[in-house]
């Protein structure tokens, strides 16, 4: 099973999802997981509703915002059937302990997260909203996965800037991952990536987190349907580039995901 795990819902989803489907069928995605980044996206009933008419295709992250939020927050997500929480342009920095709570709650109720990191795209609200892409490093997962290491956590883009706060992070901690979307590997060759993944080439430094680096990359697109192909052959360079394992390439494709998202 491929599955797209970041892919962004607009409000008015229909024709959108009609496409989504043809493009996936031709280039052989199977599942996409949806999210939102907050208006003018979907909104957490849209994100439902889209699952539930879509069972078979897309499978839902709900979206909250940090600093304005609380723990009953995680229990509507849940309650409304959607399989885990998306978080972008926190008040505060990720770890925060304003948040350890809605951690806890996301762990108990085995709802995976999904963080933006590094980098994000200005928009007319900045100002407004307190944006600040310093608040999203990787270096913040850190004390999130060793305080609930029950939780499963996602970080987007590798970290862009960050790479190497998102590499040690993934090799520390067996219970966060990251994806590889946005300009990443446009502006990076796959050797660079595979620097960042190197404790798989050092057996003394690659015991520690007991995980190979391979194990903690999860396909996603984060773009529309007419540049996803192109993202997928990103993916298939890099692993091309490295010799990549069949189990390997088939964890990333969409068995990691699987597993996280609870459909093994």
């Amino acid at each position: 099973m491929v599955i797209d795990f970041h892919h962004h819902l607009p409000r008015d989803y229909q024709a959108y999802v009609d496409k989504l489907r043809e493009v996936c069928r031709a280039i052989g995605i199977d599942r996409v997981v949806m999210c939102s980044s907050g208006p003018p996206q979907a909104d957490n009933d849209t994100l439902a509703k889209a699952q539930e008419e879509n069972p078979d295709f897309i499978i839902s992250l709900g979206y909250m915002r940090l600093g304005e939020e609380t723990p009953r927050s995680v229990d509507r997500i849940k309650d409304l059937g959607l399989r885990g929480i998306k978080v972008i342009r926190p008040l505060d920095d990720y770890d925060s302990d304003e948040y350890m709570p809605l951690y806890a709650r996301a762990a108990s109720l085995n709802l995976p997260m999904l963080f933006h990191l590094g980098i994000v795209a200005r928009g007319p609200r900045d100002r407004f909203l307190d944006v600040s892409m310093a608040r999203m490093r990787p270096v913040h997962l850190d004390r999130i996965a060793r305080s609930f290491p029950e939780l499963n956590i996602v970080g987007a883009h590798l970290g862009n800037p960050w790479y190497d706060e998102a590499g040690e992070v993934a090799r520390m901690h067996p219970n966060v991952f990251f994806d590889l979307t946005g300009s990443t590997l446009k502006k990076k060759t796959p050797e660079f990536i595979d620097g960042i993944l190197w404790w798989h080439k050092n057996a003394q430094y690659g015991k520690m987190g007991d995980n190979h680096p391979y194990q903690k990359v999860i396909f996603g697109t984060d773009v529309g349907p007419d540049m996803m192909e192109d993202v997928q052959n990103d993916y298939q360079a890099f692993m091309d580039y490295v010799n990549m394992e069949q189990s390997f390439r088939d964890m990333i494709w969409g068995g990691t995901a699987a597993r996280i998202l609870g459909l093994e």
